[in-house]
């Protein structure tokens, strides 16, 4: 079992036992000790932290002396969620040099996340605390650590006076569960050096179709009408454009179209049956026959123009997107997600209006502004990572999941930056066309440091700090010195040792905790 431990105790003085004892009020909100829970004044108190993969166990005692019903208060979170246990059995043992035990049960916490229990030790001398919770939250054992069965309480008494009082920042359990509360242990690992530059989700290009209306006339939607978010094939048709006449035409002047036509059209088939007449006469030359015969062709044409005009008025007047001459469908050049759908069926649009957009959004382009200076140090990156609000985990962009599409060539005149384009894939549409980034481009080879979680680390008046839990209910504040950024980690140059505490989530509460100026109380039980 992998665990750390932090032990300590706090001799109280015989003034403060006896305000205690008169009934002083606490200013935090446990469920702490009976009114009973000093046996005697000025008996000091212990406190063990040990955190295992599944709980941490933040147990309060009073020190075993022979003969003594010694208190026993454990605090029980279960992990990796960091909640109160409550519900299950506890089992506590002391255990001996010489093997002998003694055990207490606790059938279920007395209070959301704490166990009593009541141990009273036979004989003196080194002993071990160890401690089984079992329920249907957390089943794990615990080694609570070495300690010592005193003769009586002068011996106690005269231990407890070699121990300094600790201080520290207090932040109760029950304040702990309360809230979005998590550590972790500190250690190292591999980071890499990065630029950081602001960036941009965008299309990939070529992938990005604006679709507008092939021409002047009245819209019909297919069905099912297209909505934002719908995904779309190639080639589905969207919707289709009905063309219609230019120039202000009604209906009565393309009726007298039509009319005038078919009369001129009559008119030349009696020119041109009168012109083959005289000429077999021999009374006119050919050529009249021909030009009779072309101004019949004219004369056609004409009337078909004229009936194909009021044919496609009276479509378009309709609405209806049936198959017809002039009529316009409106497709879906590629797969994708429809992001804009600004059509109505009806309406009534000129060429050129934006009907339709069109993005495949399987991958994405993400665009970073790369400031001048740090133009070298990008060329060829291999990787990135990035963060968009609203997601605890990062985006990391690699060999396998994206590549480095390209390193623009001119430089903003304005931000004095260049473009660095990097093309990954999107499963399940995550990234979203338009989010704003925070892009770490990876430059440089690997290195093994210790590192935290970006959501450990503070910014108090520009300087960064972080809050370590030093045993369970105590915390120290300590200010940091930063390296390298990699995947949501940071490295730590100064302030931090592997193997303690950070404060993960809730570091902020501990702030606030520590800027009310609260004492911690410890040297009772709980």
């Amino acid at each position: 079992m992998n665990l750390m431990r932090t032990v300590w105790s706090l001799a109280l003085s015989a003034s403060l036992c006896i305000t205690a004892a008169a009934g002083c009020k606490k200013s935090d909100s446990h469920d702490h000790a009976p009114a009973a829970a000093h046996q005697s004044e000025g008996l000091p108190a212990s406190a063990v932290t040990v955190w295992t993969e599944k709980s941490e166990l933040f147990m309060e005692y009073e020190p075993p002396v022979v003969g003594r019903e010694g208190k026993f208060a454990a605090h029980l979170t279960a992990l990796p969620g960091f909640k109160a246990v409550t519900e299950g059995e506890m089992v506590l043992t002391l255990r001996m040099a010489d093997g002998t035990t003694l055990t207490s049960r606790a059938n279920a916490p007395a209070s959301p996340g704490i166990f009593r229990a009541l141990i009273r030790p036979t004989k003196p001398g080194k002993c071990a605390l160890s401690l089984a919770v079992s329920g249907a939250q957390v089943r794990d054992e615990i080694d609570a650590g070495a300690c010592e069965v005193f003769p009586d309480e002068k011996a106690a008494l005269a231990a407890s006076g070699e121990e300094e009082e600790a201080g520290g920042i207090a932040f109760t359990k029950e304040q702990q569960w309360k809230t979005e509360f998590a550590t972790l242990a500190v250690g190292e690992r591999e980071l890499q050096s990065s630029v950081q530059a602001n960036a941009e989700v965008v299309p990939v290009a070529g992938k990005e179709a604006k679709l507008t209306a092939p021409a002047t006339g009245r819209v019909a939607l297919a069905s099912p009408a297209p909505i934002v978010g719908m995904p779309v094939q190639a080639g589905q048709v969207l919707a289709v454009v009905s063309a219609r006449l230019t120039g202000g035409a009604d209906r009565a002047t393309l009726d007298a179209e039509v009319q005038a036509a078919r009369a001129e059209l009559e008119a030349a088939r009696s020119q041109h049956e009168r012109a083959e007449r005289l000429f077999k006469e021999q009374a006119v030359p050919e050529r009249q026959v021909e030009e009779a015969k072309a101004r019949v062709a004219v004369a056609s044409a004409r009337l078909g123009a004229a009936q194909g005009r009021l044919e496609q008025y009276s479509s378009g007047a309709s609405g209806s997107a049936g198959s017809r001459q002039n009529a316009f469908q409106v497709r879906a050049p590629f797969a994708g997600t429809l992001v804009v759908a600004s059509a109505t069926t009806g309406e009534s649009v000129e060429e050129g209006k934006l009907l339709f957009t069109v993005i495949d959004m399987e991958r994405v382009w993400l665009q970073a502004r790369v400031f001048e200076p740090d133009i070298p140090r990008v060329e060829g990156a291999k990787s990135a990572w990035f963060t968009v609000e609203g997601y605890e985990e990062p985006f990391e962009v690699n060999q396998s999941t994206g590549r480095l599409v390209t390193v623009g060539r001119v430089i903003d005149p304005q931000s004095r930056t260049v473009p660095v384009i990097f093309e990954l894939a999107n499963p399940g549409g995550r990234l979203r066309i338009g989010q704003y980034a925070k892009v770490y481009v990876a430059t440089g080879a690997a290195l093994r440091a210790l590192a935290i979680p970006e959501s450990a680390i503070l910014d108090e008046g520009g300087k960064p700090v972080a809050y370590v839990q030093v045993e369970g209910e105590r915390f120290e504040r300590r200010a940091l010195a930063l390296g390298p950024r990699s995947l949501g980690w940071v490295g730590v140059r100064e302030g931090l040792r592997a193997g303690e505490r950070v404060v993960t989530r809730g570091a902020y509460e501990v702030k606030l905790t520590a800027a009310s100026g609260a004492i911690p109380q410890h040297g009772h039980v709980h």
